[in-house]
């Protein structure tokens, strides 16, 4: 009995693992978590294209794919964040910080630079701004566009 019981149980849970009908938002989270960047791009495509751009999560899945995106392609990731500013997202400090921080992970340090120039220019004269911008400046000491960038930008000085 213990016997058919465990082949049994062995045979449904492939067919459970096959039938593929998870939550993709919490898909994207899960390789999100894990670090399969590409595969959480893929997962938060799926979720926004079953979302209504007016539910309360649209939003919070289009900056989590930003997120993800920031490690797979740093300049598109930049953009979509650029985009979802004008477009009236709700994006604040901690929104710019999210992004800047994931873009710095990824060694796409010339997008966070540019990233955190709209967080500062949106919000001037914010603490936790002014904190990752000097964050920004760290990770660009060792990529000298990045410090071209923030020369060019004004955040360098005589330096």
């Amino acid at each position: 009995m213990r016997i058919q019981h465990s082949l049994l149980l062995a045979m449904t849970l492939p067919l459970a693992a096959c039938s593929g009908g998870g939550d993709p938002k919490e898909a994207g989270y899960a390789a999100l978590q894990a670090g399969d960047h590409a595969a959480a791009v893929s997962a938060f495509d799926e979720a926004l294209a079953a979302s209504d751009s007016s539910a309360p999560d649209h939003a919070e899945l289009q900056l989590a794919r930003c997120e993800a995106l920031a490690y797979v392609d740093g300049a598109k990731a930049e953009a979509e964040f650029r985009s979802l500013v004008k477009g009236g997202a709700e994006i604040g400090v901690k929104q710019y910080s999210l992004i800047a921080g994931a873009l710095i992970g990824a060694n796409a340090t010339v997008n966070a630079v540019n990233v955190v120039d709209m967080g500062v220019n949106a919000f001037p004269g914010d603490a936790k701004m002014a904190s990752l911008l000097e964050k920004v400046k760290e990770a660009a000491a060792t990529d000298p566009a990045a410090l071209d960038a923030l020369k060019g930008m004004g955040y360098l000085g005589g330096d």
